[in-house]
């Protein structure tokens, strides 16, 4: 959770603040909705999940501190390394030291190979905690690594404590390929602020109030500075483990987009230039101008999915750009 503040909605010409503010994590959370700790026992699993998500907090949270990519990289993989990442150079350039945390009264959903659980997370120098949704998958050594992860808004916390009750599962047999791939859909068309299916998926504050309308006022300011930014989907996927609980299933999908900034002038280049935040975000500290200026970002959501088949609602998500390439 290297950043603590892992997700910035920031675009390139002014941030459009997300809710999203500790490494990879984000807006101020309330408690869970089930009170008290699951209990720290073992799990069927033949693991016990609370004395993972411990070790974790206290080593990640050093490294977070420490700024140690490396280190990060032992703890977090997948989309949240690279959020944490971002979030380490963003410190870094902005001389800040990321605050450490500790997970608080976990819940989880269990399963032999990966788990997900929501907890309170208190952070240092907050007095408030903030509500946490994460994903753990084991790596080839077997040892335990997040690989997803996002805050949650106050309102929305009510489902992940549902995880006290739920079960994990392979994602892909807890929901069908038809309604992935329609959800994928839907929610990469409402992130650049498309017409909305609320069939498929019902309105979202952070989606369609933050996300999109982030990107319309970026795709806005590039064109007063007469440039043009179009954005695609290159990949995306779902977390291997979803966490079903009763009538619904609680699950991550990762998008890999890519940014893709001209001039609109003929003959003049495209500029990126600070404060951008997603200069900052990867580690640049100077202009970048050229022909043409692609970002690469990956975004994080946490979906919750009913079983009934009525629409799925967005609980939090991550945004972070990863890479900036300049072609003559």
């Amino acid at each position: 959770m290297a950043s603590r503040t892992r997700g910035g909605l920031g675009r390139m010409v002014m941030p459009a603040v997300l809710f999203l503010a500790v490494a990879g994590c984000a807006d101020p959370g309330t408690e869970p909705a089930a009170a008290g700790p699951e209990a720290a026992g073992p799990s069927a699993a033949g693991f016990d999940p609370a004395a993972v998500l411990a070790e974790f907090d206290a080593a990640d949270s050093a490294a977070s501190k420490s700024g140690d990519g490396e280190k990060l990289a032992r703890w977090e993989t997948g989309p949240a390394l690279q959020n944490s990442l971002a979030g380490v150079k963003r410190a870094r350039l902005s001389k800040r030291v990321l605050p450490g945390f500790r997970h608080q009264d976990p819940v989880f959903a269990v399963s032999a190979d990966c788990f997900v659980t929501s907890a309170k997370m208190a952070v240092d120098g907050e007095d408030r905690p903030r509500a946490d949704a994460g994903h753990f998958v084991r790596d080839d050594a077997g040892r335990w690594q997040l690989s997803h992860h996002v805050m949650i808004s106050d309102e929305l916390v009510a489902a992940t404590g549902a995880f006290r009750q739920a079960t994990a599962h392979p994602t892909d047999e807890v929901l069908d390929a038809a309604r992935r791939t329609a959800l994928t859909g839907e929610v990469f068309h409402r992130s650049i602020a498309g017409p909305a299916d609320t069939t498929v998926l019902a309105r979202s504050a952070v989606l369609d109030d933050q996300l999109a309308a982030g990107w319309s006022i970026y795709t806005s300011q590039m064109q007063a500075a007469s440039m043009t930014v179009d954005r695609r989907l290159t990949a995306s996927e779902w977390a291997p483990c979803a966490a079903k609980t009763g009538d619904a299933v609680i699950g991550f999908l990762t998008l890999h987009v890519v940014d893709t900034i001209v001039s609109t002038k003929d003959g003049d280049d495209a500029v990126l230039a600070p404060p951008a935040p997603d200069l900052l975000a990867t580690g640049r500290t100077t202009a970048v101008k050229a022909h043409t200026i692609t970002v690469s970002r990956v975004e994080v959501f946490l979906l919750e999915v009913p079983l009934d088949g009525a629409p799925a609602a967005v609980l939090g998500l991550t945004d972070a750009a990863t890479e900036i390439t300049a072609t003559d």
